[in-house]
């Protein structure tokens, strides 16, 4: 098997699992904070977390991207490839999280539902179509360009 390949699998097993985590720990958010059902339309929808669990969720979402930038930069040597992978663990994650919180908790119930995606640097709201179609779009050029040369 290819080297690239061999990397490309490692790359989204473990964003694959890191979504897992990510999906779970929404699921408890979701739980605390929208007992009732998570709805929202607009910033205005969503429910003020104590200051101190807000902050963890900020630290929370910067280490996911950190930890996803970090697979990306130790898989290639190239740092164009780096850049790549980096855009493919995200975009697997991203999906895989949507697809997981569908297993755990049947949402989204359409595509057409908002969502909050990050709440970095403020909240990100919109309908969940959105994220994945640019991560399924993403997901296959990163696939393409580091499968592009032989290394």
């Amino acid at each position: 098997m290819n080297k690239s390949i061999k990397i490309i699998f490692a790359l989204s097993v473990f964003a694959v699992a890191m979504a897992m985590v990510e999906a779970a720990a929404v699921v408890y958010l979701r739980e605390l904070y929208y007992p009732s059902g998570f709805f929202i339309q607009s910033a205005k929808d969503l429910v003020v977390m104590p200051a101190r669990i807000l902050r963890v969720e900020l630290w929370r979402e910067a280490a996911t991207i950190i930890m996803l930038a970090i697979v990306g930069f130790l898989a290639f040597s190239d740092w164009r490839k780096k850049f790549w992978a980096f855009v493919l663990a995200f975009s697997v994650w991203d999906l895989a999280y949507y697809l997981f919180l569908y297993v755990f908790i049947r949402w989204p119930s359409s595509l057409a539902t908002p969502d909050v995606y990050f709440l970095i640097p403020w909240p990100w709201i919109g309908p969940v179509w959105i994220p994945l179609a640019i991560f399924i779009l993403l997901m296959l050029v990163s696939l393409r360009l580091l499968l592009k040369d032989k290394n």
